[in-house]
C-alpha cells in the first residue's frame, strides 16, 4: 500500500515537472517585441505593432487632425489667426508603454498574460486629447500671428534728410496683454475649444524707448574718398554723417508724445567725389594678354627691365607708341644682360635677350584693344610662348613694334611680371565706347607661312569688320 502511494506521489511530481517545464518552454517562445493588448488609441488599433510603430501611427494621426488648428484672436477691431499646433502634444509614450507591459514583464508571466488575453474578449479604446505640452512655443506663434500689429501704440520714428535727423516721438496706445492672452489660449486648449474667438486682453502700452546710441551706430558714417579698386572698378565716395547724441537725447526727452524734434546733422564731404573718379581716363579695360616663360636669371632680369619701361606709359589720341624708343638701347650699362636671342633663324646669346616676349604680349593686348598696328615683324624662327603669327620681334636700330592710339580717348599701358607663375601680363586701359568683341585668328598658306586676322563683332554677334593685321614667314 505504501509502495503504491509512493509511486502515485512520484507520478504527480513528474506530471507537475512536465507541466512546469512545458509552461516555462511556452513562456520562452512567447518572447517578442510587439504589443499584445487589444487596444485602440484614437481609433488606431495598435495590437501587433512595436512601440515605435504605435507611437509613430498615433503621432501621424494627431498631426493630420491638428496641424492646421487655428484660434482666432481679436484686438482693436482686427482679427488674427494663431496656429497652435506647435503648442499641442499628446502623452503617447505613456499609453503605449502601458499597453506594451502586458506580455513583456518577467519571462515567467508571459504565459499567464497570454491566457488573460485569450480569456478577455473586450477590446479597449482610449481617446487621447491634445494638451498644451509645449507652452514655450506660445511666444513664437503669437509673434508669427502678428498680434503686436493690432496695437494702437505709435512707435517713435526717425528720418534722415540732407541736413537733419527728424525724430517724431511715439504715442501711447492700447496694446495686447501678452501674458493674459497666453492664459486665455491655454484655457481654451484645456477645454478643447479651438473654435473660440478670443478677445485679446489689453493694456495701455507706451512706445518703445529709442536707443539713441544704437541708432547713432546704425547711421553714423565716416567720409570716404572715391577711388579705383584693384580691377579698375570705381569705389564710390561716402559722405560722412554724424550728430550730437547727448543733445538728441535731451530734446527727445523734453518732447511730448507725437511731437517732432529736429537734430542738425554734421555732414563731412569726401575730398574726392565719385563724379571726379568717373571723369578720370583709363576706367575701362580695353584688352589684356598673358604669356608664360621665364628662363635664366639673365633673361628674367631683361624681362623685368622691359616691363618696367612699358608699365604706366600713356598715349593721347593719335599718338604712336614705339617699343624701341620706349626701352632705349639694350646695353650692360643700362642693366641688360646676355641671354638667348634669335639671329637669322638660329639661337644665339646677346645683350637684351628675351625682351621680345614683352613686345609680343603688348602686340596681342593691342589687337584685343582694337588699336591700330603700325609696325610689326615676326621672328625668323618660331617661339614657344605664342602660336605662329602672334609674335612681335624687335631689334635695336632695326625692327620695331609700333601701334597707334586710334581711339578718341587717352590709353594707358600696364605691364607686370609674375616670378612665381613666370608670366608676363600686359593690359591696356582707356574709355570703352561700345561692347564690341575682338577675335584673333591665323590662317596658314603653308607650314611656315601664315596671316593674322582681327575680326570685330558687335554685342549681338554681328561681324563689323575683318582685317589682316600681320603676315609671318618662318624658316624651317
Amino acid at each position: 500500500m505504501k509502495k503504491q502511494m509512493k509511486n502515485g506521489v512520484i507520478k504527480v511530481l513528474i506530471l507537475l515537472l512536465i507541466l512546469v517545464g512545458a509552461y516555462g518552454l511556452w513562456c520562452h517562445f512567447l518572447t517578442d517585441n510587439v504589443i499584445w493588448k487589444k487596444l485602440k488609441v484614437n481609433g488606431i488599433a495598435i495590437q501587433g505593432m512595436t512601440k515605435e510603430e504605435a507611437i509613430d501611427a498615433i503621432s501621424r494621426d494627431f498631426e493630420e487632425k491638428y496641424q492646421d488648428t487655428q484660434m482666432t484672436v481679436t484686438l482693436n477691431g482686427k482679427k488674427f489667426q494663431v496656429s497652435v499646433y506647435s503648442v499641442l502634444g499628446l502623452d503617447v509614450k505613456s499609453i503605449v508603454e502601458s499597453a506594451y507591459s502586458l506580455g513583456h514583464g518577467a519571462w515567467y508571466t508571459h504565459g499567464t498574460d497570454r491566457i488573460e488575453l485569450m480569456n478577455n474578449k473586450t477590446k479597449e479604446e482610449v481617446t487621447l486629447m491634445p494638451e498644451a505640452r509645449n507652452k514655450d512655443e506660445l511666444d513664437t506663434v503669437l509673434d508669427e500671428a502678428g498680434i503686436l500689429n493690432g496695437s494702437t501704440t505709435v512707435q517713435t520714428s526717425c528720418e534722415l534728410t540732407d541736413t537733419d535727423l527728424v525724430i517724431t516721438k511715439g504715442k501711447t496706445g492700447i496694446g495686447p496683454d501678452m501674458d493674459a492672452l497666453k492664459e486665455e489660449i491655454l484655457r481654451a486648449i484645456s477645454i478643447e475649444d479651438y473654435e473660440a474667438v478670443i478677445e485679446c486682453p489689453t493694456k495701455e502700452t507706451p512706445p518703445d524707448e529709442l536707443d539713441m546710441e544704437a541708432y547713432y551706430e546704425e547711421v553714423h558714417t565716416e567720409a570716404q574718398d572715391a577711388s579705383l579698386g584693384e580691377n579698375n572698378e570705381i569705389i564710390p565716395a561716402v559722405t560722412g554723417i554724424s550728430f550730437n547724441v547727448k543733445s538728441a537725447e535731451k530734446k527727445l526727452k523734453k518732447a511730448k508724445e507725437g511731437e517732432t524734434v529736429t537734430i542738425p546733422l554734421e555732414i563731412t564731404l569726401p575730398d574726392v567725389s565719385t563724379e571726379e573718379i568717373e571723369a578720370l581716363p583709363y576706367l575701362n579695360l580695353l584688352g589684356t594678354y598673358t604669356t608664360y616663360g621665364g628662363g635664366t636669371d639673365n633673361r628674367v632680369a631683361n624681362l623685368k627691365l622691359a616691363v618696367e619701361a612699358c608699365d604706366g606709359v600713356e598715349l593721347q589720341p593719335g599718338q604712336i607708341f614705339s617699343y624701341n624708343d620706349t626701352l632705349g638701347p639694350r646695353t650692360e650699362e643700362r642693366g641688360y644682360r646676355e641671354a638667348t636671342v634669335i639671329v637669322g633663324g638660329e639661337h644665339a646669346q646677346d645683350i637684351g635677350g628675351g625682351i621680345c616676349q614683352i613686345s609680343t604680349t603688348l602686340y596681342m593686348a593691342c589687337l584685343q584693344s582694337d588699336l591700330a598696328i603700325v609696325e610689326r615683324h615676326n621672328h625668323a624662327a618660331r617661339i614657344d610662348y605664342v602660336e605662329d603669327g602672334l609674335d612681335a620681334a624687335v631689334v635695336w636700330g632695326g625692327q620695331d613694334f609700333r601701334f597707334q592710339n586710334n581711339s578718341a580717348y587717352p590709353v594707358k599701358i600696364t605691364a607686370s611680371y609674375d616670378e612665381k607663375e613666370e608670366a608676363v601680363t600686359v593690359s591696356i586701359y582707356g574709355t570703352k565706347t561700345d561692347n564690341n568683341r575682338v577675335e584673333i585668328t591665323t590662317e596658314h598658306s603653308d607650314a611656315n607661312t601664315c596671316r593674322t586676322y582681327r575680326s570685330v563683332y558687335d554685342e549681338e554677334g554681328t561681324l563689323l569688320r575683318k582685317e589682316e593685321v600681320g603676315y609671318s614667314q618662318y624658316k624651317q
